[in-house]
């Protein structure tokens, strides 16, 4: 990823992604930036906001100023709010939001609390809807595109996996509606991700090596070979994905998910 070669047409314009300092998020971040964009990216960690920071930088040869820290916990609306303001006033506005979360554990209902579902709930779908409340009025007011991380899932539950099966899919239904509420000045679609290499997909291989007891390699190549693919993904390319969404190449596009699974959902529609 390196800027000379990736065309910039963010250039100019603002975006805000969240949980932003590692993984999926971060490889968002890095290809606005590269792309031209000034982008605030949120994490509830200041030490790991200004390791991204300098990760970014590093990647995209981008400036400091291509970046805004914004530190706030998705489990806190009142904290999340406010970081949010914060950030858009630093920015000077809004054209891109893209939402992401922090995975929930992956356990069945039987091993899944109570207490366990209102933290995956907090995280998931209510710190989702309290960001689309805090930064939609400044998407729709220069008019604007949305994109929520969720899951390939989304459409496929999958056993023993149900924080996630409760709540990604509720993410979708907010942004379908969404699409309608604020269109035609902005935006808003799902992309789904699945099969791409990050900490979240190397905690889901290793805990699918302890339950079949077998090795860390061979459950990570059961994931791969349950792609069209037979290979993983990469979180740059990934990000790609993201980025043609939130740009104007997919003025046409809303209300919609789009996965990036590696051809792992099976369904026809």
């Amino acid at each position: 990823m390196t800027g000379p070669a990736t065309p910039a047409e963010f250039t100019g314009r603002r975006a805000l992604v969240t949980a932003a300092s590692k993984g999926l998020g971060r490889a968002v971040a890095c290809e606005l930036v590269d792309r031209g964009a000034t982008v605030a990216i949120l994490s509830r960690s200041r030490e790991n906001l200004e390791a991204a920071r300098e990760f970014v930088v590093e990647e995209t040869g981008a400036d400091e100023e291509a970046l805004v820290l914004a530190s706030a916990d998705l489990h806190r609306p009142a904290e999340t709010r406010g970081a949010i303001e914060d950030a858009i006033d630093d920015l000077g506005g809004l054209d891109v939001l893209v939402t992401n979360h922090g995975g929930p554990p992956v356990q069945s209902i039987a091993e899944t609390s109570i207490e366990e579902f209102d933290e995956a709930y907090a995280g998931v779908l209510r710190g989702t809807f309290v960001v689309l409340k805090a930064a939609l009025p400044a998407v729709a007011d220069g008019g604007g595109s949305v994109v929520n991380v969720v899951s390939a899932t989304v459409r496929e539950p999958v056993p023993g996996d149900v924080l996630q099966n409760a709540f990604r899919p509720g993410i979708y239904a907010v942004s379908k509606a969404l699409s309608r509420e604020y269109g035609p000045e902005v935006r808003v679609n799902c992309v789904c991700p699945r099969g791409i290499v990050t900490e979240r997909l190397e905690y889901k291989i290793e805990l699918l090596a302890d339950r079949e007891g077998i090795s860390v390699e061979e459950a990570r190549q059961r994931r791969a070979e349950e792609l069209a693919t037979d290979d993983l993904g990469t979180p740059e390319g990934f990000a790609k994905a993201v980025a043609f969404l939130a740009s104007e190449d997919a003025d046409f596009v809303t209300g919609t998910l789009v996965p990036v699974d590696g051809g792992w959902s099976r369904g026809a529609f």
